[in-house]
């Protein structure tokens, strides 16, 4: 065979590795500063494209497309909501948009494993329950190993037992209030003077399944002449029993416990962690910080596998502890540390699961810290106060430090045989002025709402995302609903519907003129960049059946973090537009390949470079710009 007749080889197998929310350019200017060497050296033995886009820019819908290569339109997620066939308009009715069920397109895994291959999928959104015969899956029903938000058949999905929460003497609402007393009828007391208990009446908050309350007690005594220092936490007046002692500031390790189930009292098993966050002296002060507890069963298919994998040290960070550091329960330092138990949650996951199938084919999973980051600091990474900046980046290097670990630690794994691709899901930029759209619409007669009015945290957080109101779908002609869409109540069609079909198009009309028009109270600017008619959205990838009747997009200084405007997007330190990274066999070297390029090309090229099946409905390309050789062994 001539030297011009040599074509390239195929890779042996392929890998996705995600990390929600990273942005491009963040990234960057943390390399520019020094360390992420496992970043860095990606980069500099693989490709990297600064620009990747997807529409909508929020998480389900971009994962999706990340695993099925097809646009939002064909694979039928098309925001963060997914409106249930039957019910009325109102977000309420809504639910998150987190089941392989209402894919209407094929996964990669899903086509691989059609073929006989073995696939490994960890933590991936929308991809619960499995549909693979031959491959191995752990979770997807939300965004962590503590989150199911998508509505089960059953209880099959049982990862998550109970929200974090906290043991104080001070009242937390997320938590229970206790105090200290002198310590009676205890067995095997530590060797001290004077212990002090506090009985804890655990209620477990948040579950799939409701779980039975537990009484718990706390023990407190001095190790020395300097006061209270030392606690312990147990299942009952017995020291020997304890689940761990600890002191101020330090984690106790996992502990493993039974959970009763209300409904048929049978017994499930959870891990926790805790944290001691306060202890004065006289022990009048006291705070202990209690990790979501994460069940053993029902989140690993085929069920079998889950042997595989070590449970005992699964904690449930869910949202890094954002709500519990908003709620003044924790500290910048403890959600740091959350982030690094799940990166090791899911490190120690993966290492089982592909040491005990080495014939594995295709890998993916999803990470999500840095998402939860943004969504909490981004906006003080470039606040003009210089003590909440510099404590704001220094969580933001922190973070990307505990997912570059994550990543050298993979790339260990995987192997120079294996095509790697590294990428978000989108960017973010930090919380401008708000649009109201509701109010945009009620101001051209088009909608009827009231503000909640409540000091709830979850209702103020949707406040920051323009839809913190009840609306009467009974006098809205229109229902603004998830991130860039809006319905018309269609008599027939919604329950409360109004609108007359030979109204259809007219109301349509007049919400992409109130939409454009509108001025912003704050501003007096149009905060609205586009709003076109759903069909006309199909040029930008959506306008599917789960789309609104119009779709609209916002200015990039207006939108809530993510999810609103167009992926090319940038404001203050932030930016819309994803990352999108390979490595491997055939990919060009510390190459940058500044055209943009769509997420649906992920799966293509993944496909294409290793000979895999492409799943039936792919409608990206193969990236070939970033290829040593686009013409491979066939």
């Amino acid at each position: 065979m001539t030297k011009e007749s040599v074509m390239a080889e195929k890779a042996k197998r392929a890998a996705l590795i995600g990390y929600d929310c990273a942005i491009p350019k963040r990234l960057e200017a943390l390399l520019a500063e020094g360390g992420l060497p496992n970043f860095r050296a990606f980069m500099n033995e693989g490709s990297f494209i600064p620009e990747g886009y997807n529409l909508p820019t929020v998480t389900p819908p971009s994962w999706a497309t990340i695993c099925t290569g097809a646009y939002p339109r064909t694979h039928g997620v098309e925001d963060y909501y997914y409106y249930l066939e039957g019910n009325s308009l109102e977000h309420k009715k809504t639910c998150q948009a987190f089941g392989s069920e209402i894919l209407t397109a094929q996964t990669i895994w899903d086509a691989w494993d059609k073929a006989g291959k073995k696939c490994i999928v960890v933590n991936y959104p929308m991809s619960w329950p499995s549909k693979m015969e031959h491959g191995i899956m752990v979770m997807g029903q939300g965004l962590s190993p503590a989150e199911t938000r998508w509505p089960l058949r059953g209880n099959e999905h049982k990862e998550f037992l109970a929200s974090e929460s906290v043991i104080s003497t001070d009242f937390y609402h997320m938590g229970v209030q206790s105090r200290f007393d002198d310590a009676k009828g205890w067995k095997n007391l530590p060797d001290c003077d004077e212990p002090l208990e506090m009985v804890v009446n655990m209620k477990f908050k948040e579950s799939i399944e409701p779980i039975e309350d537990q009484v718990w007690y706390g023990l407190t005594w001095e190790s020395g002449d300097d006061g209270y220092d030392t606690f312990a936490l147990c299942p009952d007046r017995d020291y020997s029993r304890a689940f761990f002692t600890v002191r101020l500031g330090q984690w106790s390790e996992p502990v493993q416990h039974d959970f009763t189930v209300k409904a048929d009292g049978r017994t499930e098993k959870g891990t926790f962690r805790c944290k001691l966050m306060t202890l004065s002296d006289d022990a009048e002060d006291f705070k202990l910080y209690v990790s979501g507890i994460t069940g053993h069963l029902g989140f690993v298919a085929p069920a079998a596998a889950a042997a595989q994998i070590d449970l005992s040290r699964q904690i449930a960070a869910n949202d890094i502890g954002l709500v519990a550091y908003l709620h003044g329960v924790i500290d910048t330092d403890t959600v740091c540390e959350l982030a690094e138990f799940h990166s090791d949650w899911l490190y120690n996951t993966v290492r089982c699961l592909l040491t005990a199938n080495e014939d594995w084919d295709l890998f993916y999973m999803h990470s999500h810290p840095i998402d939860w980051f943004y969504h909490g600091w981004l906006h003080e990474i470039d606040s003009p106060d210089e003590a909440i900046r510099t404590r704001a980046r220094k969580m933001e290097r922190h973070i990307y430090e505990i997912e570059d670990r994550l990543l050298g630690r993979l790339m260990q794994l995987f192997g120079d045989e294996t095509l790697v691709c590294v990428c978000s899901d989108h960017g973010a930029t930090p919380i401008g002025p708000i649009l109201n759209t509701a109010e945009a619409l009620k101001q051209a007669g088009l909608c009827a709402y009231e503000p909640k009015k409540s000091e709830n945290y979850w209702d103020i957080y949707e406040e920051t995302e323009g839809f913190n109101y009840v609306l009467d779908v009974t006098k809205s002609l229109a229902v603004p609903q998830r991130y860039m869409f809006v319905y018309v109540n269609l008599e027939g069609k919604y329950p409360g519907g109004i609108v007359k079909p030979e109204d259809y198009e007219s109301v349509r009309d007049r919400i992409i003129d109130a939409l454009l028009d509108y001025k912003h109270p704050e501003t007096g600017e149009r905060p609205v960049l586009l709003a076109v008619r759903k069909e006309d959205a199909k040029v930008f990838g959506m306008g599917g059946a789960q789309a609104g009747d119009v779709v609209y997009a916002l200015k990039p200084q207006y939108m809530a973090e993510h999810g609103y405007g167009f992926p090319t997007g940038e404001s203050g330190c932030g930016s819309l537009k994803n990352l999108l990274m390979f490595r491997g066999p055939n990919i060009k070297k510390g190459f940058r390949y500044e055209r943009p390029r769509w997420l649906a090309d992920i799966v293509p090229t993944l496909c294409y470079m290793t000979g895999g099946p492409i799943p039936e409905d792919a409608e990206g390309a193969p990236i070939y710009q970033i290829m040593e050789d686009p013409n491979l062994v066939k």
